[in-house]
């Protein structure tokens, strides 16, 4: 009897003992804790700016929240992403994202789940990624960027659609002066036609990047170059551009005027012509890239475009009239367009 009523005592010693210390663990308020987040993110993402606008507000009410955050342009911050994203078996990286304690939060979860697991004291260790990712060997780029034969067969095949091809024939029968008026009035509509598709191209890519993209994309981008690749064969210059195209080939009587005009045609063009280069964008937007290397690809992109108007002028310009076969054109454009489809659906 004496063992059990000892027994009972001391239960009940460490019970009161104890309860004190439950009592103040749990009344401790989520604002008086140390946590801490890691948020990965990039300059160029609007969401990414919106996320970063949320978590100051977040970081307002919580005193001693430490937020620890990695501009994923840097290499090696977009590296320890990998390392972050492989330890939680995720193969598709985006961003913006939160990792707290063993959560990840991607996008709009981040508003929609932070607080609460703040509340919760989540964040009381700061995360790690328990994970040992291989450096890419020779290299720290994490991500190459696409494919430059994908690249260059859209490039290709957007170069064989006859609608600049037919302007560019209409220009120089228009001009029918001397060759030397042939080289100066062509050339420069081509350079017009090449600097404005640059910029029109500069322009959409920086567009598409604020935009977040599903993970199936890739997949999307595949289906629509088969579609492309059947409209190809029907398409047209728009009824409607057509007096205005006229006019300005009309105009195009100096080097000034023919530059001017190759650019305000490469942009009403753009509704026949621009199926393969949007698609050629989208595509590049789903790699790591930085300014440079966009220009790069987008450069090699309008050279290739440009290619053919090149070989016609120099054609022309030697007293060679080439005849275009219009259809078989089509039928190469679309080919082509076709087999970017395909290798990029199984990609």
């Amino acid at each position: 009897m004496k063992k059990f009523l000892a027994g009972l005592l001391i239960a009940a010693i460490i019970i009161i003992g104890l309860a004190p210390v439950g009592g103040v663990h749990s009344s401790v308020d989520a604002k008086d804790v140390h946590q801490c987040i890691y948020f990965f993110y990039s300059k160029s993402c609007h969401s990414c700016i919106e996320a970063d606008g949320y978590i100051k507000t977040v970081e307002a009410k919580y005193p001693l929240l430490e937020v620890v955050r990695f501009e994923i342009g840097n290499r090696t911050n977009y590296q320890i992403l990998i390392e972050f994203y492989s330890s939680h078996n995720i193969s598709t990286y985006r961003w913006p994202v939160v990792f707290i304690g063993n959560e990840v939060l991607i996008s709009t979860d981040i508003q929609s789940r932070l607080e609460p697991l703040l509340e919760n004291k989540t964040g009381w260790v700061c995360p790690s990624p328990n994970s040992t990712v291989p450096p890419y060997p020779g290299d720290e780029q994490p991500l190459e960027g696409p494919p430059i034969l994908l690249i260059a067969g859209m490039a290709l095949a957007d170069s064989m659609n006859p609608c600049a091809i037919t302007v560019l024939l209409l220009l120089v029968v228009a001009i029918g002066a001397t060759t030397a008026g042939i080289w100066r009035t062509g050339g420069a509509y081509i350079a017009g036609n090449f600097v404005a598709y640059l910029a029109i191209g500069f322009g959409l890519f920086t567009i598409l990047q604020q935009f977040e993209m599903p993970i199936y994309v890739n997949k999307i981008i595949g289906v629509a170059a088969i579609l492309l690749a059947v409209y190809t064969l029907f398409s047209r210059i728009p009824a409607q551009s057509r007096p205005v195209i006229k006019r300005l080939i009309n105009k195009s009587t100096t080097v000034p005027l023919a530059f001017l005009a190759g650019a305000a045609i490469s942009a009403i063009e753009l509704p026949c012509t621009g199926g393969p280069y949007f698609l050629a964008l989208a595509l590049m937007t789903q790699y790591k890239m930085g300014s440079a290397e966009v220009l790069a690809y987008l450069i090699f992109y309008n050279l290739i475009f440009v290619l053919p108007l090149v070989a016609i002028l120099i054609l022309w310009g030697r007293g060679i009239a080439p005849r275009i076969p219009k259809n078989y054109i089509r039928l190469v454009s679309a080919t082509l367009m076709f087999g970017v489809g395909i290798i990029i659906l199984f990609i």
